[in-house]
């Protein structure tokens, strides 16, 4: 099985940024500055944080991380980012998910100013990504997009794996991952079945599927009998077992005996994920200039 791995293109990304940054300290007298949100500092995802801060610290990337109370609810929360959102010292701001039960609402979302949400949640930058019909839209427009999806698309070109034709299915349909992610791959030309907790057999769509993207948050659920011999599979599951170990959402051990090629975990969606994410956080303090009051402009 081949093994699609991310920490090159990842190195590569991040390899291009210094010169951008160079020209962004030139304009505008500091670097690029990242303000980083998290309820909870041991979650799957937050592994990352403290990978993302020391990848911008090496390149000269200002950040800061804010770890809020739960206890002030969904209105400090709110608060917290309409400040940051106003504060001229930060030109990007990145949410760390989970966020505490109830607090992912479209009023949450729109209280991230489009310009530093470089994560593509507020629904200026979601919508823009939906009335998009070809990917160059995406990549030279100037708002932005889910990281994690925008990754997985980029790790396809990077190994030379063209969507144009294939049957895609996609295992999770959040605002994030799944529905983004499939909307980039109908972008290539790609057939995509989205899947979640209401299809119906769900083993047989995978298994009728050239490639499965699995993006659902249980480890190790995705065996071997659900994929067809030759398949390729991109894991984006971040989770740990038992034994504490950081995983996917695949028995890699197991679909390694059908896949044709797979994405590992660690080392494979997360290192490019975190790679696009701080080349946004540049291309937000480059579009500073651009910005107005209700968001970045389209000139």
């Amino acid at each position: 099985m081949r093994i699609l791995e991310g920490k090159t293109l990842s190195a590569r990304i991040l390899a291009a940024l210094p010169a951008r940054i160079e020209a962004v300290k030139a304009r505008q007298g500091r670097p690029p500055s990242l303000a980083i949100v998290n309820y909870f500092p041991d979650s799957p995802s937050a592994v990352y944080v403290s990978r993302k801060t020391a990848a911008c610290a090496k390149l000269g990337i200002t950040t800061k991380l804010f770890r809020p109370d739960q206890a002030g609810g969904i209105q400090a929360f709110r608060t917290l980012l309409a400040a940051l959102g106003a504060d001229t010292a930060y030109d990007a701001i990145m949410l760390e998910r989970p966020l505490p039960d109830g607090f992912e609402t479209l009023e949450t979302w729109d209280s991230l100013p489009a310009a530093k949400d470089v994560d593509g949640l507020s629904s200026l930058n979601m919508g823009r990504l939906f009335i998009s019909k070809k990917l160059s839209e995406i990549e030279t427009a100037g708002f932005f997009v889910p990281c994690t999806a925008l990754a997985v698309i980029r790790l396809l070109e990077f190994h030379g794996i063209a969507p144009s034709g294939m049957n895609i299915a996609v295992a999770g349909r959040s605002a994030v991952v799944g529905r983004p992610l499939a909307h980039m791959l109908t972008s290539l030309d790609a057939t995509v079945t989205l899947c979640h907790t209401r299809s119906r057999d769900i083993p047989a769509i995978l298994r009728a599927a050239d490639m499965v993207i699995t993006a659902v948050g249980r480890a190790g659920w995705l065996k071997k009998e659900m994929l067809a011999p030759g398949a390729l599979l991109i894991d984006v599951g971040t989770n740990f077992d038992a034994a504490g170990k950081m995983c996917g959402d695949a028995d890699f051990e197991g679909i390694s005996q059908v896949a044709a090629a797979a994405t590992p975990v660690p080392g494979g969606v997360g290192p490019v994920t975190m790679a696009c994410l701080i080349e946004a956080a540049v291309k937000a303090a480059e579009l500073t200039p651009k910005m107005e009051k209700g968001g970045i402009t389209l000139t």
